[in-house]
């Protein structure tokens, strides 16, 4: 009674294969299915006759033993929770696309300063002075420096 034979093709199948889930579902875990399989077919590249048994002993050792060092190296890496706020990469925010909107403010305008904050990001403004809850329209951005927006008052709202 034979056993199946397992032939270079289906090893570099697998390896097409788990590459591809690794890139379609952004996990490095199939990647090491890859490495495995490609270990494996380039041993029968060399040993044709080598015996399907050792074959898939290889993979599936390789495969778990870089699944296994993968999870430990990432496990002891800190989550997004446990990152501070000054850490944390900033939002990106399109500030030009405020342009010609009508926003309202949470906190006066001063000396021709204030703040106000959208999508998580504090923008600073600059126009005349204006109390809380009134409204302004944006009229431009800084061309440097990004979180400065210049504002005017809207016309026939009393703020």
């Amino acid at each position: 009674m034979g056993g199946f034979l397992l032939e270079q093709w289906h090893w570099w199948t697998i390896t097409l294969l788990a590459c591809t889930f690794a890139f379609a579902f952004s996990n490095s875990k199939p990647v090491w299915a890859a490495v495995a399989s490609t270990i494996v077919g380039g041993i029968l590249w060399f040993w044709p006759d080598f015996p399907a048994m050792y074959q898939i002993g290889i993979f599936v050792v390789l495969t778990m033993l870089g699944t296994t060092l993968t999870s430990m190296l990432y496990k002891g890496r800190p989550t997004e929770e446990e990152v501070a706020d000054d850490e944390k990469p900033r939002r990106v925010l399109r500030v030009d696309r405020l342009i010609g909107h009508v926003i309202t403010l949470e906190t006066p305008i001063v000396n021709g300063n204030g703040l106000f904050e959208i999508q998580g990001v504090t923008l600073r403004l600059r126009g005349p002075d204006c109390e809380a809850g009134g409204k302004v329209r944006v009229v431009g951005v800084d061309g440097i420096d990004r979180e400065l927006v210049m504002v005017e008052p809207l016309e026939g709202v009393a703020g």
